[in-house]
């Protein structure tokens, strides 16, 4: 008699050409019965990218041989209910190609009543046990034994009854073991998860923002999925720069899982490789290649998020996985001159600023129904604000357009939502309005550090300061390595008037990146408030190199609040007279510590006149405490607008 196999067990019929899983047939495309066909006669073997091409396609070059092997192999694993994170079929070999494995039947030709089919297994079928049907063996998980040949058919006899017993203690112990080793290979859930800068290896280091974007892209596309801790791509960029085992890196982050691959570019085609980690198990989950056009690389890095949160066993909502499958092709141009913009945007520097602004508008004029370009514009007017390089009133105006406009070719668009509120915020004091926008952009994509800093910086100013503490901490949970979010959350505890956590923090900052000026000033103002002037003095003497000597507005208050009254009146004189619109309100501080509220609500007049990007701190800063009791500063509170006090 033959051999009985499980009701699920999948079945080859060469004969029939067709699939069958569990009693029902499936239906598989050509190429995709063709590759299954051809891992099963090679049976355990490596089956490589070329070997595939060869069969499927005789060995002629295909324009897109990488995504039709990809879909493939899905279709394969989908028909055969493979999991690639616990292969009992399909095994990926990282960069090479593919090995069967997995237990299946293949009828070559029309058999006879009674003939035993061939078997391949990725256990290894055993020796004959006295005259029981055959067993198989569990390998360890870490040493694969090889195949055996398929045992003949069983012969009964007058044992049969205590063979039966025999044969059901085996495969109850199979079971069991399978059970172990399917819990060995699962391992524990994965919720957390970073995106090391992929290598650039196209041979051109003029290509590293192209690598850096795609990063970023991909960054931002898994930040989508609520389910999922992403952490931003500046962290990940700081911890990936030190050699380290993929584990220590992980452990830094805080992440259970890490994607890394490569990015190489000829011309407008990409290949896009990515590898996903199980950092603490230290192993290769799974790994994929993407060849395309330059304009088809949003689809490449939704089909990676895609992947990924299958991978780590993520459930998605519908929404979500709607937004990942919609892959709008873009003008090659315009993603080139965005990723560039990006690039620049993340320096966070003013000099940079300036560079990505003409990048964004070019993506803008190749492709104006591109959203990503308009938030990025829009983000740029912002910070060249406030970084002083342009007034509020010509720069802001131009990014509540651009960020409307991406909001308007894509509602979901989580940047847009941002970019939006900081400008309603700073400018138009629409207090109500941007914090509605922040929320909707965190709502969209929960981990966008970005969004929960700004909402942050919104909640401080509005003196929330318990929830403006908490949400700069998400902030630092999904970037944990950015001295920027170090910094504003030191900034933070100091509209607080918590100096010792500040000056804790602010020296976390600047241990990260030394050159964050801001941070240094608010650790001097930090000193002050506690009047440790002394290590006031000495961050406010680095503050002013850092300016290229210039003094300012920190420097006139701290000399006005150790008794040095004529000096700080005249820095102060000389920073009005050549005041820029985004100065009056720390200048207004300086004659607020001299005693001088006159002088102090001239430039709080003028403060408000150019929306000074600092003004929204007017009911937070304690450079505004000897002037909260005056009814001018409650006048200009309620001009602004601001929401009622908790």
């Amino acid at each position: 008699m033959a051999v009985e196999y499980e009701a699920g067990a999948p079945r080859i019929d060469l004969a029939r050409y067709e699939l069958t899983v569990g009693g029902r047939r499936v239906t598989l495309g050509r190429q995709a019965m063709e590759l299954l066909i051809l891992l099963t006669d090679r049976f355990g073997e490596l089956v490589t990218r070329e070997d595939i091409v060869a069969r499927l396609w005789d060995g002629r070059a295909f324009v897109d041989a990488d995504g039709s092997i990809n879909a493939a192999i899905r279709k394969i694993r989908a028909a055969l209910g493979d999991d690639p994170a616990r292969p009992r079929y399909l095994e990926t070999v990282i960069g090479k190609g593919y090995r069967f494995v997995g237990e299946i039947e293949v009828i070559r030709k029309a058999a006879p009543l009674l003939a035993v089919p061939s078997v391949v297994s990725v256990e290894p079928m055993p020796a004959p046990l006295s005259a029981s049907p055959a067993v198989s063996r569990l390998p360890s998980p870490d040493k694969r034994e090889p195949v055996a040949a398929p045992a003949p058919a069983a012969v009964w006899t007058r044992s049969r009854h205590g063979l039966a017993i025999l044969s059901a203690a085996v495969l109850g112990l199979l079971a069991l073991a399978v059970w172990g080793l399917e819990r060995w290979r699962a391992g524990p859930p994965l919720h957390s998860i970073a995106v090391l800068p992929l290598a650039n290896l196209s041979g051109d280091p003029a290509q590293d923002y192209f690598a850096a974007g795609i990063t970023d892209e991909l960054t931002t596309d898994l930040a989508k999925v609520s389910a999922l801790k992403v952490i931003s791509r500046s962290s990940a960029a700081r911890s990936r720069a030190s050699s380290r085992p993929m584990r220590e890196i992980a452990a830094e982050l805080g992440v259970d899982a890490l994607v890394e691959g490569s990015v190489v570019r000829s011309g407008d085609r990409v290949r896009v490789t990515a590898q996903l980690i199980d950092a603490g198990r230290d192993r290769y989950l799974w790994a994929e290649t993407y060849e395309r056009d330059l304009g088809d690389m949003l689809g490449v890095q939704n089909a990676i998020a895609l992947e990924v949160a299958r991978q780590v066993r993520i459930r998605l909502s519908s929404f979500e996985q709607q937004r990942l499958e919609q892959s709008p092709p873009v003008n090659p141009g315009a993603y080139d001159a965005y990723l560039k913009g990006r690039y620049a945007l993340s320096t966070q520097r003013a000099d940079g600023l300036k560079e990505g602004l003409p990048a964004f508008e070019q993506a803008i004029a190749l492709d104006p129904r591109f959203a990503p370009a308009y938030a990025g514009l829009a983000d740029t007017y912002s910070l060249l604000v406030n970084y002083g390089v342009q007034r509020p009133a010509e720069a802001f105006p131009l990014a509540d357009a651009a960020a409307r406009k991406a909001i308007e070719l894509d509602a979901s668009s989580a940047e847009g939502h941002t970019a939006l509120a900081y400008p309603e915020h700073h400018y138009a004091w629409q207090w109500q309005a941007a914090e509605r926008e922040y929320r909707t952009a965190i709502a969209l994509s929960p981990n966008y550090s970005t969004a929960h800093l700004r909402y942050a910086e919104y909640l401080s100013s509005v003196a929330r300061h318990d929830e403006a503490i908490a949400e700069m901490r998400r902030a630092l949970e999904l970037d944990p390595l950015s001295p920027v979010n170090h910094g504003n959350l030191g900034r933070f505890l100091y509209h607080a008037r918590r100096y010792e956590e500040a000056i804790a923090v602010l020296k976390s900052a600047l241990a990260l990146d030394p050159a964050r000026t801001y941070a240094r000033l608010h650790l001097a103002m930090s000193y002050e408030q506690l009047g440790r002037y002394s290590l006031a003095e000495q961050e406010f003497r680095r503050v002013t190199a850092d300016f290229g000597g210039a003094r300012g507005p920190g420097v006139a208050h701290f000399l006005a609040s150790t008794g040095a009254k004529s000096e700080a009146r005249s820095l102060a004189d000389s920073l009005r007279a050549t005041a820029g619109d985004s100065d009056w309100f720390l200048i207004a501080g300086a004659y607020a510590a001299l005693g001088d509220p006159d002088a102090a609500f001239d430039c709080l007049r003028r403060a408000y006149e150019s929306h000074d990007f600092f003004l929204v701190f007017l009911r937070v800063h304690p450079f505004m405490d000897p002037l909260r009791s005056d009814p001018r500063f409650r006048d200009i509170e309620r001009r602004m607008g601001f929401p009622a006090s908790d």
